[in-house]
């Protein structure tokens, strides 16, 4: 479906050879016929609109489409016509994108506690909380019933992503809600909590969590459409480990799955959300001169040596 809208949104801009918003080329579609009788509708220019933007924000290199303007859209392939004047050749890009809450379910475990006789520890071994999963201890559930459920833990996906021996870090703006634990800080994890609509039944997604961490680096750091399906189905993210966190101000207690991603060469992280700001790399064995700046997670992770063991692991699973 998504595709036959751009199929007709680029034969109407190839005929008109110049920007075009929606409603412009849906009436031109109209008029010449090139509507399938299954896209008919009364609202076909929002659908078209959704449509292209979200082409153009998953492929923003390779997408057939580009702004030229708030809701104006033109062929890249027309940017090397002589013909085309270059008013029209002129890329808009959008602000970006403001970090909304989703209203739906998310994941929980039904209780996290210490085995007897064991240290209390932050960190939780990925095999431990696979094990949770497997006898099915979790949920779906919506932030209105975890109130009724004290020892509910909600799950987050929190991505590394590594470049040599750097790894990605950036400050968390405003637009985090406020029970977010990385609000206000600078944090090396890209990532938030896991939806059910996250989950993914064509790859091992860990119950969503994986697809989450995909899924929330497309949109903080805008990775593209298809290297997120690459990072799917090759097992580009590797589970590492989890960090339990006290609740923030009315919220639940929580785990940070930690996952590793490997950014590809080919690719430059941008700032593609207002929750995201001043992205950095950081040397992984001197990440600044203190940690007091950063979200506790990103700290327990540097403190302790992991970051570092999470870097050697990558490499020793991209070996084979």
């Amino acid at each position: 479906m998504a595709d036959a809208y751009l199929n007709v949104a680029e034969q109407v801009l190839l005929q008109a050879r110049r920007p075009l918003r929606p409603l412009e080329i849906i009436n031109a579609a109209y008029a010449n016929q090139l509507l399938p009788w299954h896209l008919h509708g009364s609202t076909q220019d929002k659908t078209l609109h959704a449509r292209i933007s979200e082409d153009v924000a998953g492929s923003p290199t390779s997408s057939r489409f580009f702004r030229t303007g708030p809701g104006v859209f033109f062929l890249r392939t027309l940017l090397k016509d002589p013909l085309v004047p270059e008013a029209f050749k002129q890329p808009y890009f959008a602000p970006p994108r403001r970090k909304e809450l989703r209203r739906e379910r998310v994941l929980t475990l039904d209780r996290l506690v210490d085995p007897p006789g064991t240290e209390p520890s932050p960190f939780v071994a990925i095999g431990r909380l696979a094990t949770e999963f497997r006898h099915g201890r979790y949920r779906f559930i919506t932030p209105s019933e975890m109130e009724g459920r004290p020892e509910s833990v909600a799950i987050h996906s929190f991505v590394l992503v590594f470049h040599g021996n750097t790894v990605l870090s950036y400050r968390c703006g405003k637009f985090f809600p406020d029970t977010a634990p990385l609000k206000g800080k600078r944090s090396i994890g890209i990532g938030g909590p896991v939806y059910a609509g996250d989950r993914d039944m064509l790859f091992h997604d860990m119950f969503g969590i994986i697809a989450s961490g995909i899924n929330e680096l497309g949109y903080g750091i805008g990775l593209t459409k298809e290297l997120s399906e690459r990072a799917r189905y090759n097992g580009e993210v590797l589970p590492c480990v989890g960090v339990r966190l006290a609740g923030v101000g009315s919220g639940p207690p929580l785990v940070h799955v930690v996952l590793a991603y490997e950014c590809p060469t080919d690719f430059l992280p941008s700032k593609a959300a207002l929750s995201v700001n001043d992205l950095r790399w950081l040397e992984i064995d001197n990440p600044a001169n203190t940690l007091d700046g950063f979200d506790a997670t990103s700290s327990l992770l540097f403190e302790s040596g992991r970051v570092t063991s999470i870097r050697r692991a990558m490499r020793k699973h991209a070996d084979g």
